[in-house]
């Protein structure tokens, strides 16, 4: 709500023209289809192009073998991506703040990513999906229900988002506010750390570019050069070379990569790898291959 308002009373001043798109996921019953029309009101009020879309997210999921959640981001993006096209726009705004950068960034931290997956979103990003922007990134939610009131909005809300039972709804009702005892300034060190993690993953993907051609020569990792690599660079040739060769690093984690670059530094045979894939080193040269 908070964006589409600033974004509705900056068009004269920046130029630009605004439409809101929403898509009902279909996971909270009638209140999520009353949201949608909600949405629909408040665009039709303020003579702002309004397009709509709704799926069964948990029956994509069931269907994918993926959680709810990465199914509905899936669903939720090719229909933006599908707008933006129908619409003719530059971009895809969405409305996230500084405290759900913070939740990610806790949330992918307990799970094990490496500095590249406590990366912090940036502002514009450009992706399959087309130019994403996040204008109120540096924004708190606090800020934002603060302008709401000034602007006499009143937002709908989520009552799943108050309920503690999945791991983001953990880490913004229990752990953040408890890390505040701590430090008051959580949110905001959080967000700076992610911020400073993006730039050294940008920098070592920089690097990882010049050196991949000398390292990866005809489908294979030279296990001669890899040895001379940092073991930052390492870890990031072998999720290079893995996109390479097979589209994605998705699905590997850090034990897997690491056990690729065990391989390479020890000289080993081998090592399985998820997919039914296999990593093979021959006569210095190692490979991916299917493994039946």
């Amino acid at each position: 709500m908070a964006l589409a308002q600033l974004l509705i009373d900056s068009r004269r001043r920046f130029g630009v023209e605004v439409a809101i798109a929403h898509f009902e996921h279909g996971l909270r019953g009638q209140a999520s289809v009353e949201d949608a029309a909600f949405v629909k009101n408040f665009s039709h009020e303020r003579n702002v192009e309004f397009i709509g879309g709704n799926g069964d997210v948990r029956q994509f999921a069931a269907a994918e073998k993926i959680s709810v959640e990465t199914a509905a981001r899936i669903v939720r993006y090719e229909f933006l991506r599908d707008a933006r096209q129908h619409l003719n726009c530059d971009a895809i705004a969405t409305a996230h703040h500084a405290d759900d950068q913070a939740e990610t960034i806790l949330m992918r931290l307990l799970r094990g990513a490496t500095t590249a997956g406590l990366s912090a979103m940036k502002l514009r990003t450009f992706t399959e999906y087309g130019l994403i922007v996040r204008p109120l990134l540096k924004f708190r939610k606090t800020e934002l229900e603060s302008f709401c009131r000034r602007k006499n909005l009143s937002p709908r809300v989520d009552a799943t988002n108050f309920v503690p039972d999945a791991t983001r709804n953990r880490i913004r009702l229990e752990l953040i506010p408890a890390l505040e005892t701590f430090n008051p300034a959580t949110v905001e060190t959080l967000c700076r750390f992610g911020a400073v993690a993006a730039d050294e993953t940008d920098f070592i993907d920089m690097q990882t570019e010049k050196i991949f051609p000398a390292v990866v020569v005809e489908g294979a990792i030279v296990r001669a050069e890899f040895i001379k690599l940092h073991s930052a660079l390492q870890r990031a040739v072998i999720k290079k070379f893995l996109v390479h060769i097979i589209g994605s690093a998705k699905d590997f984690g850090f034990m897997h990569i690491d056990g690729v670059r065990k391989v390479l530094l020890n000289n080993l045979s081998g090592v399985e790898l998820p997919k039914k894939l296999r990593a093979d080193l021959k006569r210095g040269r190692l490979t991916i291959t299917n493994n039946f």
